[in-house]
């Protein structure tokens, strides 16, 4: 008798342990367990689980309501662990900055150059960007005209942006300032000319970062040198001796100085200008170049020994 007694427990607990092993395979996070006989599907394709439960009597009503609390309000009764905190939305920043694009090829090789002022550069371009919404506002706090295209000049010197099939971008002058129309996904170029008798080191930079070395430019660091009366483009930030990352517009948080953590200048693009030591010309030989007379002698000379009488 007393073996049969406690026979019956044991088989109601190994029954209640199938039971909890067989809700282990599709598990539900989050969810309370259904009461009152509320019936919950376990997935697609698997059979409901339903539970049904008298009332429960008062000390259990207290003790569930105690738990519910808990549950609610967190271990510590101060904090949800139901739900995940939700991050703030991160805020919208219009306007355009330069992506780091796909790589292409550009190839350089080292050369001699010797500034003859290592700090003051001879000319200072800059060329500031963004879209036509943004240009538009900006147009409003500040008059001018418009250029036609995104060019600026000191002398003999100039850059551009263009567009990638080699004409220059859309521009308007604002205020002192000109301003490049881009638009986002577009590839552009910074056009160097040089009209001069003489080299310079060029040194340019994009959202306030250097194109070689994609750290925060300054006049300390080396550029690329230009000879005199050509020009060349300037496709990216520079990645080898051979390949750039190319310029292309990008929405803010896509921007290469954004991404970098250094976002503060994104939308202007500079170039400086550093003269060669010792290319100063002699102001004789200068003065001599400009007088130069195509035509010097515009009567036919009388041939050597030649007389008045012919003869």
């Amino acid at each position: 008798m007393s073996t049969r007694t406690l026979a019956v427990p044991m088989l109601l607990s190994l029954l209640a342990l199938g039971a909890c092993a067989s809700k282990d395979i599709a598990p539900s996070f989050g969810s309370p367990e259904p009461m009152s006989g509320a019936t919950t599907p376990a997935g697609p394709g698997a059979a409901s689980v339903s539970t049904k439960s008298s009332a429960p009597r008062s000390e259990e009503r207290m003790a569930m309501k105690d738990e519910s609390a808990r549950y609610s309000a967190g271990a510590d009764g101060d904090a949800s662990v139901s739900a995940s905190p939700v991050p703030p939305p991160q805020e919208y920043k219009p306007g355009l900055g330069t992506s780091y694009g796909e790589q292409r090829f550009s190839s350089v090789r080292g050369v001699q150059f010797r500034r003859a002022d290592q700090t003051n550069p001879a000319a200072l371009l800059s060329l500031r960007y963004n879209d036509s919404d943004g240009v538009r506002q900006i147009s409003q706090l500040k008059t001018g005209g418009y250029p036609g295209r995104a060019y600026n000049q000191s002398g003999v010197l100039s850059m551009t942006l263009r567009d990638e099939s080699g004409s220059a971008l859309p521009g308007a002058q604002v205020g002192s300032d000109v301003y490049a129309v881009g638009e986002a996904g577009a590839r552009y170029v910074i056009g160097i000319e040089n009209n001069s008798n003489q080299r310079y080191e060029v040194l340019a930079s994009v959202d306030g970062l250097d194109v070689i070395d994609g750290q925060e430019a300054d006049f300390t660091k080396r550029g690329y040198v230009i000879n005199p009366y050509t020009s060349f483009v300037i496709e990216g930030w520079r990645t080898s001796d051979d390949t750039v990352a190319a310029f292309r517009f990008s929405d803010m948080d896509s921007a290469y100085a954004e991404r970098m953590g250094k976002g503060r200048n994104i939308g202007v693009v500079g170039v400086a200008f550093f003269q060669e030591e010792g290319t100063t010309t002699n102001p004789n030989e200068l003065h001599r170049r400009d007088t130069a007379d195509p035509f010097p002698n515009r009567y036919a000379p009388p041939p050597p020994g030649y007389r008045a009488n012919g003869y």
